[in-house]
């Protein structure tokens, strides 16, 4: 089995692509980065000891993900991890939109041409904000989600990866 972890080299990518072969012996692990966060190049020579095949590259460049062959699972942990990145007045509203949202619209067409499942990583994406906190959520099976009537239809990562075509 093949694997792509995007984000290869940010904590959540990097740790996945240490553990992941021991829990599935024989797999063959490829990692995407674009190594824009501080930092995550010094996780780079540990994945290559590894035997992880990295590639520098970008989710949202088409021509970057044509480096990487045929798959059968992305883990999709590229991301610009802070929701207020957008207000910081590090990067645009519209930066974040791109990296997060259009990266992973992006790799949906990847798992699709190549006919590969996709996981969508969610971690320190979500932060307790008063917005966030303000909204009313739900406990479901071990997990909390927004308590609501309306669909996340195309509005979030996880609203469009969850009613994406795939074929």
């Amino acid at each position: 089995m093949r694997i792509l972890i995007t984000g290869a080299c940010g904590f959540v990518g990097s740790c996945l692509a240490r553990e992941l072969p021991a829990a599935l012996p024989g797999i063959e692990i490829w990692g995407l980065d674009n190594f824009l966060r501080e930092g995550s190049r010094a996780n780079l020579p540990n994945l290559k000891t590894l035997g992880v095949k990295m590639v520098e590259g970008d989710i949202r460049r088409p021509a970057d993900l044509a480096k990487i062959p045929k798959v059968d699972w992305v883990l999709d942990c590229a991301a610009e991890p802070s929701v207020l990145a957008g207000t910081s007045g590090k990067m645009s509203s519209m930066d974040l939109l791109d990296h997060n949202l259009i990266g992973t619209i992006q790799m949906l067409e990847f798992c699709k041409q190549h006919s590969a499942g996709f996981i969508l990583m969610s971690t320190s994406r979500v932060y307790s904000i008063p917005p966030l906190t303000s909204l009313p959520v739900e406990s479901a099976q071990g997990a909390f989600r927004p308590k609501s009537f309306r669909p996340e239809t195309g509005l979030t990562e996880k609203g469009i990866s969850e009613l994406f075509p795939t074929t």
